[in-house]
């Protein structure tokens, strides 16, 4: 198990995560977030939701392949 530390606001927050995971998530948060250890609140909020979004999509896309699936 890793640990990332990193500070919303002024609270500070330890993450543990496991294995490949920790890795992935690394890097993603690095990318979202530019490399800083110290965000705001609001800029996890609108990344929250911008993952929300993305999700949503992925799923529409997964569902629309799965009929065309069915339909072969």
């Amino acid at each position: 198990m890793s640990k990332l530390s990193l500070q919303v606001g002024s609270k500070d927050f330890d993450i543990s995560l496991d294995g490949d995971f920790y890795e992935y998530f690394k890097e993603d948060f690095s990318r979202v977030f530019k490399d800083k250890k110290n965000i705001e609140a609001k800029e996890l909020l609108q990344a929250f939701v911008q993952k929300s979004y993305n999700e949503y999509q992925d799923k529409l896309r997964l569902e629309e392949i799965s009929k065309k699936l069915e339909e072969i």
